[in-house]
């Protein structure tokens, strides 16, 4: 390699190259001390800046940081509290239907009493209709009986009871007090 790089340059130019002669060393030495009083310059500069630039984002990530911890924190503070909300839910839910279910039965207790009172009330009711409507087939079969009665005396007497009408109501009275003393079998 180094024998095409001889092809290419000359021989003295190459060993200006590699010799450190003493003006090569006076800029170099001049380029350091450019290079190290242009770093001082701007670090003097720009460190302020760099520094207060690095020290807002540390804050901004610092107060991120927090911000997301404390909206964790929310949200799991929420989701407890809708947690408990929910069981909250679950359980008026089931008190609700217990309370339902209670009054349900108490109205079906009452619609029973209300029907089975009723009922008998009807039952009564029919009971003394039926017992009106046999006293007056009873009062109707007397007074029956006692016009048969009162024609087969009529006849037997031969129209004596006609003539004399206090002859005939006393007669009549004293039948109905015979038939009231009588006991009906139904």
């Amino acid at each position: 390699m180094f024998v095409m790089l001889n092809a290419f340059v000359s021989d003295d130019a190459l060993s200006g190259l590699l010799n450190l002669d003493l003006s090569f060393l006076n800029s170099m030495w001049f380029v350091w001390i450019n290079m190290v009083f242009i770093i001082f310059v701007l670090a003097w500069l720009l460190y302020k800046p760099l520094l207060n630039f690095l020290e807002n984002r540390r804050e901004r990530i610092k107060n991120e940081i927090e911000s997301a911890a404390e909206n964790f924190r929310k949200s799991e503070e929420a989701k407890a509290t809708y947690d408990a909300k929910l069981s909250g839910i679950a359980r008026e839910r089931d008190e609700i239907l217990d309370t339902a279910k209670k009054t349900a039965q108490a109205q079906e207790t009452e619609i029973i009493a209300a029907a089975k009172n009723e009922a008998g009330l009807i039952m009564e009711r029919a009971r003394r209709d039926i017992e009106q409507e046999r006293e007056k087939a009873r009062d109707e079969m007397r007074r029956q009986i006692v016009q048969v009665s009162a024609l087969m005396a009529e006849r037997l007497m031969g129209g004596q009871l006609t003539a004399d009408g206090a002859t005939r109501d006393r007669l009549l009275n004293q039948a109905i007090a015979e038939l009231g003393a009588v006991e009906w079998k139904s």
